[in-house]
């Protein structure tokens, strides 16, 4: 006793019960997962290889990439050299960028990227003509066993493709650049393409202009012939009409329209002159008759008159002075007066004489408004008579001067187009030309293998745990403990190779009295049995397991062997059905158990001693099963300290469930190895146990440092 109880508590960790609530799964504890490493290290190891193989294969199909990039303008308003140029100058911010998207297209199409392999020449370049791989080998094999072989690839095609592959090409937001990148295994060849698509496109894209201009130019100058005619065959027909109908004229007026103008324009003239001569003519005649002559322009303003007046006045004054001086009778006076009278005659003869002048002007100028009205007559109505004449006429007319308006558009824009072919209207060009890039493509081969190898190793930790979880194996008190919910289970390390051995049970157990951790961990788990059924005399232990045969049995007999060496009397019973104890033995006992339990005798002529001083009793082949209340009646009346019953399985037989059920006997020990035993075992034994029985424990084979 004083051994066990000077034993440091260090060789005892997880005997004692602990307290620990919430206690985190036990995949995440981190020495449950190195114990997992431990036991499935090839499934850990086997990912490791696999990612790191496949990333040697990777980096041996996939040489290193380099990609460069070019960056073009596309300035969707071009340039107007020209007046009405053949690219509208302005467009909405939708529609220019649609077409600055339509002209992404255009820089990765297939036109573009054949002229650039044509100029590079990469039907010759291996890196475009396609590799060899593994997987191609293997499908080139299958097509020639299968005698379904393909054609060979035309290497223009080949190469068209696998550059296409290696072309990418992005608007940048908001703006009207586009970014081409091309992607190779050399910097200088990465960059030299980049640049020679780039320039290939805008090369392609001004001779596409100049192409477009020319077809439409030619179309036009198609067309001049044709409008050409349709005007000569309208301006014929017009004339024709006119020449056959009369309707002789200008190009704006028909000479019957010219001389209704003009015999307007005279008869009003000749109507106003009528009008002014018989002005005239009233007035003279009204100074005829008495009036006054001075109102009369043709009066006042005519020499002959004006001569004749100032003579008049003259002969006027020599009467006055005459009559002044001589008198009336006087020779002088009355000579005078027939001077005077002569004048007064002589001024209004003249005066006649211009009336008659004005009445004629006056006679003539209606005659001629009177002849003018008639002619303007007949004309109105020979005008009349050619109207419907005239309306086609103007028909024709309208139609030959837009035939006119047409070709003269059409001779102008085709004059326009042939110039504009020589001319380059692109704003488009390249605004950052590529240069060969400094980095290759994706990670470093250091960090693809560092990523292999991580990404392998996750796989196999998730891998292992995945199976661990999957085979529910207990492997740990820890985990034994975080399944049942319980803390503190009872622990037993690995036993000594030496315990294991059958011999054990017949040799000396002088050497059971060591301080080894498998010792001390027995003995003090049955002074933890006898603490807690004090006074019990004998102290009847059960011993049984869910799925550990072997492990229980081993658990059995080490108890009895260190109650052994503490000197204490010992009875180990062997009452599991495939007798392991007693095949170890190798001798059957010397009384028949079945006579001795219907007898009520006492067990000591059925037990076997051995040279250790150990009794032991075998298990009978033919043990009735309704003697399993009378062996347990047998047990508790035994004259040991400890009686240990090495039972069989849970479920396994009706004499191991008697036993497990019999209140009378209150330890009951479920062995459970970290090794071997499966928590589903554990479940089912403990709920074939029942609730009323509250079984004790034992996790063998476990590590006492955890």
């Amino acid at each position: 006793m004083t051994m066990v109880e000077n034993v440091r508590n260090g060789l005892l960790i997880g005997a004692a019960p602990r307290g620990e609530e919430g206690r985190e799964p036990w995949f995440l504890d981190p020495r449950e997962i190195l114990r997992t490493v431990r036991l499935r290290w090839l499934t850990v190891l086997l990912p490791i290889l696999l990612c790191l193989g496949a990333a040697a294969a990777w980096t041996h199909l996939n040489p290193p990439q380099y990609a460069a990039s070019t960056q073009i303008l596309i300035d969707p308003r071009g340039l107007q050299v020209v007046k009405d140029g053949l690219t509208p100058p302005d467009q909405a911010s939708d529609a220019s960028l649609l077409l600055v998207d339509s002209q992404l297209r255009v820089l990765t199409s297939d036109d573009v990227l054949g002229r650039a392999v044509d100029r590079f020449d990469l039907t010759r370049d291996p890196e475009f003509q396609g590799r060899e791989t593994l997987i191609g080998a293997i499908k080139g094999l299958i097509a020639r066993f299968t005698g379904r072989t393909e054609p060979p690839a035309e290497p223009r095609l080949t190469a068209l493709r696998i550059l296409r592959d290696r072309v990418g090409a992005r608007r940048l937001e908001r703006s009207f650049v586009l970014e081409l990148g091309v992607t190779s295994e050399d910097r200088e060849k990465a960059a030299r393409l980049a640049r020679g698509i780039a320039e290939t496109y805008l090369a392609r894209d001004a001779a596409t202009r100049s192409d477009t201009t020319r077809r439409a130019g030619e179309a036009i100058e198609g067309r001049l012939a044709e409008l050409r005619e349709a005007l000569r065959q309208a301006e014929d027909k017009a004339q024709a009409f006119r020449t056959k109908r009369g309707l002789v004229g200008t190009r704006t007026q028909l000479v019957s329209e010219q001389q209704l103008t003009q015999l307007s324009e005279q008869l009003g003239a000749a109507r106003a002159k009528a009008l002014d001569a018989g002005a005239r003519l009233r007035q003279v005649e009204a100074v005829l008759a008495g009036g006054r002559s001075e109102a009369v322009n043709e009066i006042v303003q005519n020499p002959t008159i004006s001569a004749l007046r100032g003579q008049l006045a003259g002969v006027e004054r020599l009467r006055a002075d005459a009559e002044e001086t001589l008198g009336k009778r006087h020779p002088s006076y009355m000579a005078a007066v027939v001077q005077e009278k002569a004048l007064r005659a002589a001024i209004e003869a003249e005066i006649r004489r211009i009336a008659a002048a004005i009445r004629n002007d006056f006679q003539a100028a209606q005659a001629s408004a009177r002849v003018l009205t008639t002619t303007l007559e007949r004309r109105k109505a020979e005008a009349s008579k050619v109207g419907d004449d005239f309306v086609q006429l103007r028909e024709l007319e309208r139609q030959v001067e837009a035939s006119r308006a047409v070709y003269e558009a059409f001779l102008v824009r085709a004059r326009e187009l042939q110039e504009q072919q020589r001319l380059d209207t692109s704003a488009s060009r390249i605004i950052s030309p590529a240069s060969p890039p400094e980095k290759r493509i994706g990670p470093p081969t250091p960090v693809v293998f560092v990523a292999a190898l991580v990404a392998g190793l996750g796989l196999g930790l998730v891998g292992s745990l995945g199976l661990e979880l999957l085979a529910g194996r207990v492997r740990s008190r820890r985990r034994l403990e975080g399944h049942l919910g319980r803390a503190g289970l009872d622990a037993l390390p690995r036993a000594p190779r030496a315990a294991v051995r059958p011999a054990a049970l017949r040799a000396d157990f002088g050497s059971a009295r060591g301080d080894g951790p498998y010792e001390v961990a027995l003995a003090r788990l049955r002074h933890r049995l006898a603490a807690a059924e004090p006074g019990a005399k004998p102290l009847v232990v059960l011993v049984t397991a869910g799925d550990d045969r072997a492990g229980k049995s081993l658990l059995a007999r080490s108890l009895a062997l260190s109650a052994l060496a503490d000197r204490e009397r010992v009875v180990l019973v062997d009452a599991d059905p495939k007798g392991l104890l007693t095949r170890d033995l190798g001798a059957a006992a010397p009384r028949d158990l079945a006579g001795s339990l219907r007898a009520r005798a006492p067990l000591g002529d059925a037990l076997v001693t051995l040279p250790s001083g150990l009794r032991v009793l075998p298990r009978p082949s033919d043990l009735p099963r309704d003697l399993a209340g009378s062996l347990a009646e047998a047990l508790l009346r035994s004259d040991a300290d400890l009686v240990v019953v090495d039972l069989g399985l849970v479920g396994g037989d009706v004499v191991t469930e008697r036993l497990i059920a019999e209140e009378r006997i209150p330890v009951l020990l479920l062995a459970v190895s970290a090794r071997r035993g499966r928590l589903a075992a554990v479940d089912r034994a403990l709920k074939a146990i029942g609730a009323n029985r509250r079984p004790r424990v034992v996790v063998t084979d476990a590590d006492l440092r955890e």
